[in-house]
């Protein structure tokens, strides 16, 4: 489990008594404070590192070298002998030694070759020597925080993936479990790198040691795809359309201070931070060459080994407009490699934490995924990719029971309910409007196990500097008619966090730092996100993560929420559905904290203000009502009343902790219909909210989820809109 500690409240003792209030290790421009030491006798893994010499006195002259930020003095050793929670990957001295040798050959092997050939780039990593002692400090710095998460973390804790939180680098880390010839099993980090002993735990965190130096890519990712030979094709097909320049975003803002704090969030002690850092990130969906060429997987009846040949399979979905030039937006590879990036990093399992396609496996002060979100239902989101105006569905189907075995080498054969699903359609698959696009449905991304598997791809690197690159197992086609009558003909619900990639991408979204400044809230700063816009000065905007639900307190969505206070307007762009008319919701949690809203679609208002508060004048306003008690007939008759006056109760998918009670249960967490709208692909569709109470102590504004639904949805006899 994470290290919270059996050491916590001794912890939290020694916190009390320094006044140790606000400037964690975490603002790189604090010196470390010697206050901030343990003063009992427990082994830190400072202690461990150095007592060890005959193993890590390499590592510790790293960690020494490094500093923890660009104004300190401090360095990584000293942190790791401070209070808190850490995991250490300790590379032993001839991982060191084995790193320091092989960086210093390809770099004067590329000298070398440069100097036959200028075209010939330098192999350029800091690394230009292979003597320790001749290390800068810059590189050191760069090392020793590729091995160090700011958060205790056992191996047990980790599933295929990545470890849930970043590196001090800001890089992930990814995970695969591998069994040796003497059949003990191992995580593989990143690819390269064994742990070969595990968990050691320390007073403050976890020591993990590693056979070789975590190393992850510079690259950027149509950089890393390139150097991949297994996805020639993709890659030549990306730098055809000039996408590739793309997919060179990566910092957004230079300027942009991650050390800042915003103001206090209602009458909660303290001032929450910004966002760590602003950055730009992408998942790519890539297709291999074996599987374009597999004239059954590709269902053409022809192998494609040419860009033509992806091209013309493009023509067929995409049109053939622009035909032949490959950078216009018109051309149908240009779509078709647009719909193949997604606007954030997704990693494989959000049992990873931030970052993961769906929430898994986060357990964190009194909200844990897997009981308040039970897996007798699908998991599911909505990502919007670089092909104009569109979305892709993800899915984990923990309904279906389909056998899935890719390659038939699974020790236990897997079926679709634990795969991750691009375009999971309809009763799986079953009623597609267009037959021809059953075979570019229900499209796994595949785990870096069965991507090694694949030719070629035995050392596949997916982790870059500025994304993620994961295999599919099918063509990934988008179709305008089969996404509106079949895959996204469905209640489409979106937790507010998951509206804006950027908290995705920077470590906002179920963050999973332990010291967070003012009560687990981050501020988001104006401008941060693209699709939320500031109308005023006295807007502020918060995020909570995931907390404690239950009958008296606030039960949400997926257990965070979007916090708006102060004289509020401010306005967000709703996610790109296809064409269509649709019902508009979002859900809360009422509070008499809460204020009255006005809403506006497209700049028109949209009824009368909204009161928010808790309490017996809304009470008859919105018609809740108990339904413990009822009969079917009764409960379905009490919710079309509700439904007559712009409300509905909770999800009944979403549990309340540690019981099986659902949303509907609460009377504090209900959904208010905004309205019927027709919303047109190409065009951007905006919802507004304005405060216009006229005096409160708080005039707060809770968003925790966004539902768009078909009407056609709503009135259908036959199948009409469940309860979940």
């Amino acid at each position: 489990m994470k290290k919270d500690f059996g050491k916590e409240m001794k912890v939290w003792a020694l916190a009390a008594l320094t006044l140790f209030s606000g400037a964690t290790f975490t603002s790189c421009n604090d010196e470390i404070d010697a206050e901030n030491r343990f003063t009992f006798k427990g082994e830190l893994i400072s202690n461990y590192l150095e007592n060890n010499p005959e193993t890590f006195s390499n590592f510790c002259v790293i960690l020494d070298k490094a500093k923890i930020g660009k104004k300190s003095s401090g360095s990584v050793l000293k942190t790791l002998s401070t209070y808190g929670s850490y995991t250490c990957f300790a590379p032993t001295n001839k991982a060191i030694e084995d790193y320091l040798l092989n960086e210093y050959n390809a770099y004067i092997e590329s000298v070398e070759a440069n100097k036959l050939d200028p075209s010939v780039q330098i192999y350029r990593t800091g690394v230009t020597s292979p003597y320790l002692e001749e290390l800068s400090d810059s590189m050191a710095t760069e090392i020793a925080k590729n091995h160090i998460i700011e958060m205790g973390y056992m191996t047990t804790d980790i599933n295929e993936g990545a470890f849930p939180k970043v590196t001090m680098n800001r890089r992930i880390t990814t995970v695969e479990w591998i069994t040796d010839e003497n059949g003990r099993v191992f995580p593989l980090l990143n690819n390269n790198s064994r742990i070969i002993e595990q968990d050691l735990e320390k007073e403050n965190g976890y020591v993990q040691v590693v056979d070789a130096v975590l190393n992850p890519s510079s690259s950027n990712i149509h950089e890393l795809l390139g150097q991949h030979l297994s996805f020639s094709l993709f890659y030549t097909a990306l730098k055809a359309t000039g996408l590739d320049k793309l997919l060179d975003t990566y910092e957004i803002d230079p300027d942009y201070d991650g050390t800042l704090y915003g103001p206090q969030f209602s009458n909660k002690a303290g001032n929450p931070r910004y966002p760590e850092e602003h950055k730009q990130r992408y998942s790519l969906l890539v297709e291999s060459n074996d599987l374009l060429a597999d004239p059954t997987k590709n269902h053409l009846g022809i192998s494609i080994t040419t860009i033509d040949q992806l091209e013309q399979l493009a023509a067929a979905w995409y049109g053939t407009e622009a035909l032949g030039d490959h950078s216009n937006p018109k051309n149908p590879l240009h779509k078709y490699i647009q719909y193949h990036i997604i606007d954030r990093q997704l990693l494989y399992s959000s049992s990873t934490g931030p970052g993961g396609f769906l929430m898994e496996s986060y357990d964190h002060k009194g909200f844990n995924s897997e009981i308040n979100m039970p897996t007798s239902f699908d998991r599911y989101d909505y990502f919007e990719t670089e092909l104009p105006y569109t979305m892709i569905k993800v899915t984990k189907p923990f309904t279906n029971d389909t056998p899935y075995d890719p390659y038939g080498n699974e020790e236990e054969p897997s079926t679709l309910s634990k795969q991750i699903i691009l375009n999971y359609a309809q009763d799986g698959g079953t009623r597609c409007n267009n037959q021809n696009m059953r075979y570019y449905l229900n499209v796994v991304v595949e785990p870096a196990r069965i991507t090694k598997a694949r030719p070629g791809l035995e050392d596949f690197d997916q982790s870059a500097i500025n994304g993620i690159i994961h295999t599919i197992d099918r063509i990934l086609i988008y179709n305008e008619e089969e996404m509106a009558g079949n895959v996204l003909n469905e209640r489409m619900r979106w937790d507010a966090s998951s509206l804006f990639p950027e908290l995705t991408n920077n470590g906002v979204r179920w963050m999973p730092q332990e010291e967070v400044t003012a009560g687990d809230k981050v501020y988001i700063p104006e401008d941060f996100c693209t699709r939320l816009r500031h109308r005023n000065n006295q807007t502020n905007i918060y995020y909570l993560r995931p907390h404690q639900t239950g009958l008296e307190g606030y039960s949400t969505f997926m257990g965070d929420e979007i916090m708006v206070s102060g004289k509020y307007d401010f306005e967000y762009r709703l996610p790109f559905v296809p064409s269509g008319n649709y019902e508009v919701r979002f859900g809360f949690n009422q509070s008499d904290a809460r204020g009255i809203a006005q809403f506006y679609m497209d700049g028109k208002i949209c009824g009368i203000p909204v009161d928010m508060r808790e309490g017996a004048e809304t009470e008859p306003i919105i018609g809740w009502f108990d339904e413990s008690n009822m009969s079917e007939e009764e409960i379905n008759e009490n919710d079309k009343s509700m439904r007559n006056r712009g409300w509905m109760k909770g999800p009944a998918s979403v549990h309340l902790t540690n019981n099986k009670e659902s949303m509907r249960v609460t009377k504090k967490a209900v959904r208010r219909i905004v309205g019927t709208f027709r919303l047109d692909a190409g065009t951007e569709h905006w919802i507004r909210f304005k405060d216009v109470r006229e005096s409160g102590l708080y005039n707060e504004l809770s968003q925790d989820y966004l539902e768009i639904v078909p009407t056609s949805v709503l009135s259908n006899p036959t199948k009409p809109e469940d309860r979940y």
